[in-house]
């Protein structure tokens, strides 16, 4: 954040956010690769695409990031439907 008098932050501080960002994108991706795959019953894991990542903000002094991930999910298997009496 910049200082009270509108400084900006220091190339250090800079350094360190920028670090922190890059760590939380990295645990993101580990996690969705790790675990998304045992979310299903299938021997071969759950079907998944990795997207776009993109780092949104700052706003009010905070850092964001957006995944977008695209998932197979299991068909619908309706039941019968019995009209009448």
């Amino acid at each position: 954040m910049p200082t009270d008098r509108g400084c900006p932050p220091s190339c250090d501080g800079q350094a360190a956010a920028a670090r922190t960002t890059h760590i939380d994108v990295t645990v993101m991706m580990n996690a969705l690769l790790c675990c998304l795959p045992g979310t299903s019953t299938s021997t071969h894991g759950r079907s998944f695409v990795l997207g776009q990542s993109r780092v949104v903000g700052p706003e009010g002094g905070c850092v964001g990031v957006e995944q977008r991930v695209t998932v197979a999910l299991p068909g619908c298997a309706c039941p019968d439907v019995v009209v009448g009496p």
